[in-house]
């Protein structure tokens, strides 16, 4: 299987305020957030993309809906034999029997399938990360390679707005984990690196019983600050690129960047409620991007 092409590693500032060396020594979510970015497209696109989101929502049920690891293992070798398949035109599954025919259409190389396959499978071996380095990889795997996918429906067959994708991808994934502290605590999961939560003086039981201490809210600033940079990678990229392209992307990235404010603004409540960002907001948020890239702004 082809390693994944990772963006660099990008820290903000550590507890004191001075850089922190890298210490190497994954719907999109389920809510309205991908039709409202991508609900602009051309219909050909447009349905690739659907089929893109249902079959990685599949495969990412496989393991998080099913509390049987040897199930999900099993499911999980399901669809890497169907990502095989794919290259005959004989997928099994229905949702890489609608991917299928998109596949073909837009060329989408079936490595990113395989990896995206792979990245779900991680949460079946990984209920923590010991650095970022590790839980780059991980973010790599289930997000910034849908980026990678949708470049080839955008018509970016050279995937010239790889960078971008990459970056893009590893912001949103950030965020998602950012936002999804307690819920994840609440089934084990931990995805904080160890390295980082022994830094900021947070044990992993705190996580575990949502705490929401000083150490705690330090802790998730950083992990915010990190989403940032990534966030600002990403728009350092597409000014070398032609917006209009990738404009539902740059929804896609609005969106979550806004999502990202509003967790900084609660405080860091990520324990007590699922922060959202709400539908009309979405809605205006998607239609002021469209528009304005549209008129060159």
């Amino acid at each position: 299987m082809t390693p994944p092409l990772e963006a660099p590693v990008i820290e903000p500032p550590g507890p004191d305020g001075a850089p922190v060396a890298d210490r190497r020594a994954p719907a999109p979510t389920r809510s309205t957030t991908f039709g409202v970015a991508f609900v602009l497209l051309p219909r050909e696109q447009r349905d690739a993309i659907r089929a893109i989101h249902a079959w990685s929502r599949a495969v990412d049920d496989s393991v998080d809906e099913e509390p049987d690891p040897d199930r999900a293992r099993h499911r999980i070798e399901a669809w890497r034999r169907d990502v095989a398949a794919l290259a005959e035109g004989l997928p099994r599954e229905p949702e890489s029997i609608a991917l299928a025919p998109h596949v073909r259409r837009f060329g989408i190389p079936l490595r990113y399938l395989e990896e995206l396959v792979e990245g779900v499978e991680m949460d079946l071996d990984h209920e923590r990360y010991d650095t970022f380095a590790a839980l780059r990889g991980y973010c790599f795997r289930v997000a910034s390679v849908v980026g990678l996918i949708c470049l080839h429906v955008f018509g970016d067959e050279e995937e010239r707005a790889r960078a971008y994708a990459e970056s893009l991808g590893l912001a949103l994934q950030l965020t998602n984990i950012l936002r999804d502290v307690g819920t994840d605590a609440a089934r084990g999961r931990i995805y904080l690196p160890a390295d980082e939560r022994e830094r900021f003086g947070v044990p992993e039981e705190t996580i575990l019983r949502g705490e929401r201490t000083e150490e705690t809210v330090r802790l998730l600033r950083y992990q915010a600050d990190r989403a940032r940079t990534y966030f600002d990678a990403a728009e350092r990229e597409m000014r070398t690129l032609d917006r209009r392209r990738y404009v539902a992307a740059e929804i896609m990235g609005r969106v979550y960047h806004r999502l990202l404010e509003r967790i900084e603004a609660s405080g860091y409540d990520v324990f007590a409620r699922e922060i959202r960002v709400p539908r009309l907001e979405r809605v205006w948020i998607a239609a002021t991007t469209a528009a304005a890239i549209r008129l060159g702004r």
